[in-house]
């Protein structure tokens, strides 16, 4: 289990496992596939998956014997689907499940894969004593396009079922829509934007967290490249490249207006764009929420094209005080939190006034 430097303030997770390395779905453009994650003299990504031995005896002895490890989010499978085909089998993923709700660790899972609806009871456990937030990652309702991108994985109809299916039997879990990456000339068309969030909306879902683009690093963007190059979809290659290497670099532009169009969509059917956050009932209760409340400011305001990294990484940094910042708000000392000025005090400080009254919802809660 790895500990981030900073939480993640997409699926507000402090930690990461991977049950396995390596993934069947071979999916085309996964950010795995890129030199960061050292996998490509070793190992051939989709073919040969390594499973983890004993993990869940290690993660058990890691938590019984840590002296400082705090119960907070961990995300399930950054770096390959937690419930790829050979879940059936090692069922690694349901093992790191098992440890995690005995320790009363919340946590959040991205996956491609309807074979996640066979732990329901773990999430519905794991829910009900902290917090379970799962998102299927969709880009298109074309089945056939899906199925050029991601070759093994569940059909998009099938990970929608998989979410109404927990969404009835686990109600208390959080259940979204990932629509990342979204391939431009691809999949940023209107019918595919608007079909998406129409049917993710009629499936149930409590939120979409949506990313325009991809990365396109080294040896990831020499496989996606090529595998276009073979395909039906060849004619996106030059104006793809265009976008983001071209002299005219407009990727901001270009970002700025998917945003836009989605954001709208979203807003048609009340969906959330943003995961409600884990809270912890210890001293870093109102840190997280104070940091959920900068952190969503930044987020919204980066979509009109506004953002001020003031407000990040003053949520960011945030989440590592080692006291309540009421007690810090008590003692006027705002000023010596990391990363915070007047600007961020003068933001938060209407709460903060109302949150001194922890019985009444007339404080933070009224807010978040």
């Amino acid at each position: 289990m790895n500990k981030l430097r900073y939480i993640d303030s997409w699926f507000w997770c402090r930690y990461t496992i991977n049950p396995y390395s390596g993934c069947e779905h071979a999916c085309i453009y996964c950010d795995a596939r890129s030199n960061r994650y050292y996998l490509q003299d070793i190992q051939d990504f989709e073919n040969e998956v390594l499973i983890k031995v004993d993990i869940d005896k290690k993660l058990d002895s890691k938590i019984k014997n840590a002296r400082n490890l705090l119960p907070d989010v961990v995300a399930m499978g950054g770096v390959n689907d937690a419930y790829q085909p050979i879940e059936e089998k090692a069922k690694n993923t349901r093992k790191i499940l098992q440890i995690l709700a005995k320790y009363e660790f919340p946590i959040t899972i991205s996956t491609k894969s309807n074979n996640i609806i066979k732990d329901i009871d773990l999430f519905r456990k794991i829910a009900q004593s902290t917090w379970c937030s799962i998102a299927f990652s969709i880009t298109t309702m074309d089945p056939k396009l899906a199925k050029f991108l991601e070759p093994s994985s569940s059909s998009p109809v099938e990970r929608l079922e998989a979410l109404s299916l927990i969404k009835k039997k686990a109600p208390n879990v959080q259940v979204g829509v990932n629509f990342m990456p979204i391939i431009p000339f691809l999949e940023d068309n209107e019918l595919n934007m608007k079909s998406l969030i129409t049917k993710s909306y009629e499936a149930g879902a409590d939120f979409i967290l949506f990313a325009p683009g991809l990365t396109l690093r080294d040896a990831q963007k020499d496989f996606f490249i090529n595998k276009l190059k073979n395909s039906e979809y060849r004619n996106i290659i030059e104006p793809l490249l265009n976008l983001y290497f071209g002299e005219k670099f407009s990727w901001h532009e270009y970002s700025t207006k998917i945003s836009s169009n989605i954001l709208n969509y979203c807003e048609n059917y009340t969906l959330p764009i943003r995961m409600k956050r884990w809270i912890p009932k210890d001293y870093r209760k109102w840190n997280y929420k104070i940091s959920e409340l900068l952190l969503n400011k930044y987020y919204h305001d980066s979509l009109k094209g506004n953002p001020d990294k003031s407000m990040l990484w003053a949520g960011l940094s945030l989440n590592d005080l080692k006291e309540s910042i009421l007690e810090v708000y008590k003692r006027g000392e705002l000023l010596k939190v990391n990363s915070f000025n007047m600007k961020i005090i003068n933001f938060i400080e209407p709460y903060m006034k109302k949150s001194r009254n922890f019985n009444q919802k007339t404080g933070l809660d009224k807010f978040l």
